[in-house]
């Protein structure tokens, strides 16, 4: 009986996404993101997903910090902003916020950014991407970036590496753990 548990537990690790987006067009591509990586993990994984719109950051202490538990808790993180002249006031300080949370920094996650489109290139975007990968070295993620737009929804090779790196260190850790539990429970 043991064995059957501990097969079906095997099977079922669980997949959290977690997406900041500043406008319905971010949404969109969040939303996007989000389904690639679900169909990545495949039917093994059970993938839950939250999105929220950047603004609520600013609404009040207590949504600000629930935000930011979910977020720290997320295995994925995903800042979705179509244009920067969105949510940049708003999200420089989060992420200070975000770096400062008590979270578990042992394990590996990814911060995604989908940020502007192409035409977008200036310093602005420069300082962006700067403040993103400073955050995600904090918060012991990966980080990846995209424009957003076609080509970044047509092709998901981009994610492909690092969504594949996740889910294999989150398997390994979990079948360490399911050993621990097997090893107790016959000693």
């Amino acid at each position: 009986m043991q064995p059957d548990n501990a097969e079906s537990i095997a099977t079922s690790g669980k997949l959290h996404l977690f997406s900041l987006y500043t406008d319905a067009e971010a949404s969109a591509y969040a939303g996007w993101v989000t389904r690639a990586i679900t169909k990545m993990a495949g039917p093994s994984w059970q993938s839950s997903s939250e999105m929220w719109k950047l603004e609520l950051l600013t609404a009040n202490e207590p949504i600000r910090q629930m935000i930011t538990n979910h977020a720290v808790g997320a295995d994925v993180i995903i800042i979705a902003i179509s244009s920067l002249e969105q949510g940049d006031s708003d999200l420089k300080p989060w992420l200070d916020f975000l770096t400062t949370a008590p979270a578990n920094h042992s394990t590996q996650g990814i911060l995604i950014g989908l940020l502007g489109h192409e035409e977008d290139k200036s310093q602005e975007m420069s300082w962006l991407i700067k403040q993103l990968i400073c955050c995600a070295r904090k918060i012991n993620r990966k980080f990846l970036w995209q424009w957003n737009g076609q080509s970044a929804v047509d092709d998901s090779g981009w994610l492909t590496e690092e969504v594949k790196m996740l889910l294999n260190y989150k398997d390994s850790h979990r079948q360490r753990i399911i050993l621990r539990e097997i090893a107790v429970a016959l000693s």
